[in-house]
């Protein structure tokens, strides 16, 4: 299936959240071959011995699998530190990048329960890592009102994860309310070159 690929090889179905490693890879002018998939043949032998849970994207590199897209985008950031797609390592900068990841990723689910129209309680508000979607939201939003980029003065791999995330949650699910700090944001983002794919 993979006779006479290049170095890194992206995984994905379209439309999927390999549009954000697509991009990535992109930023980052990267040479790469793409395997685009189906929904059925994610399932396929083939396919779950690169990724046993038969989800994209998943990035091979030189043969080393990688999953999960918060994962993938910081790998290439630190692939190409010539496009500075990610703070120095050691520095105050790399820890917000850290802490800011994390937080999408949890605000990922939150949305996704409020998708499924799941309120936490308060107990489940003090055991879930999100603790509940508005309060997630709001904080965000705080933390983006007068900024164009979520830590530091330039674009970084968090800042095309969060791009994709917002588009997803404002236009995919309607979850998420068109507050002008969020369409801004997603504009100014997906406005870069690299992002037409």
């Amino acid at each position: 299936m993979e006779k006479n690929m290049k170095d890194l090889v992206l995984y994905t179905i379209t439309p999927s959240r390999g549009s954000a490693v697509l991009w990535m890879l992109e930023e980052c002018g990267a040479d790469y071959d793409t395997v685009v998939l189906s929904y059925d043949s994610v399932q396929s032998a083939d396919y779950l011995a690169v990724n046993p849970m038969g989800k994209v994207p998943a990035l091979k590199h030189k043969g080393a699998v990688l999953t999960e897209t918060a994962a993938i985008l910081s790998y290439l950031a630190e692939q190409f530190p010539d496009k500075k797609l990610i703070p120095a390592a050691g520095s105050e900068a790399r820890g917000q990048y850290y802490r800011w990841l994390f937080f999408l990723i949890h605000l990922e689910y939150a949305g996704v329960d409020k998708m499924r129209g799941l309120e936490n309680d308060a107990n489940l508000r003090r055991a879930i890592g999100y603790g509940d979607f508005d309060t997630a939201v709001h904080t965000l939003r705080d933390h983006l009102n007068g900024r164009d980029h979520m830590v530091g003065h330039h674009f970084s791999a968090l800042d095309l994860y969060c791009t994709g995330l917002l588009d997803w949650m404002l236009n995919g699910t309607g979850v998420l309310p068109a507050d002008p700090v969020f369409t801004r944001y997603i504009a100014l983002h997906r406005a870069r070159p690299a992002a037409v794919c």
